[in-house]
């Protein structure tokens, strides 16, 4: 088989054993960092009429109302399945990603969380919980099964937060431009 050469080495691991926890934006700037297709994906030169290695990158041009982040939680390799437990601190209020998007069209990128899908276990099984806030009452609540009590904002970050769903905040003059289109 034929080696290819490191083009690109990321400083990004999935998992380090001494890492209690990380930012959401340390994920974010690993998932936008440039990487290298593996030797399975070589990409096709039609000049040269070879098999090349490639890098890979992608880019953030425009954002939703109402973006969903899904937290990789679980790491496979060749021999083994492992479930991802870092704690991943994300913002609960002014999740603001203006600076990621490559489109400089003078919006804000300004986000605030409302719900968060939470994954407890292993690779063979567990269990899922939800927190979501009803939002004409300003207030978070729990679910797991048929049992749902309010919780407080302070305690709806865990290490078992897998899909977080946030909802657009627009400034006073984006609101109103939209109001006149």
């Amino acid at each position: 088989t034929h080696l290819l050469p490191v083009v690109y080495r990321t400083d990004f691991s999935l998992k380090q054993p001494w890492q209690e926890e990380i930012s959401m934006f340390w994920c974010l700037e690993a998932f936008l960092g440039e990487e290298p297709l593996g030797q399975d994906d070589m990409w096709y030169c039609p000049e040269c009429k070879e098999h090349r290695q490639a890098n890979k990158k992608l880019d953030l041009w425009k954002l939703p109302d109402v973006l969903v982040i899904h937290l990789k939680r679980f790491t496979y390799c060749r021999y083994s399945k492992d479930k991802i437990d870092t704690f991943v601190d994300y913002p609960v209020h002014d999740l603001d990603l203006s600076k990621y998007v490559k489109s400089k069209d003078g919006q804000t990128y300004l986000y605030e969380l409302y719900a968060v899908s939470n994954h407890y276990g292993g690779m063979g099984g567990g269990h899922y919980t939800a927190c979501a806030k009803l939002m004409d009452e300003n207030k978070w609540y729990c679910f797991d099964d048929s049992f749902v009590a309010t919780a407080n904002e302070s305690d709806i970050k865990s290490s078992a937060a897998y899909v977080l769903f946030y909802r657009r905040v627009r400034s006073e003059s984006e609101t109103s431009e939209m109001e006149v289109d």
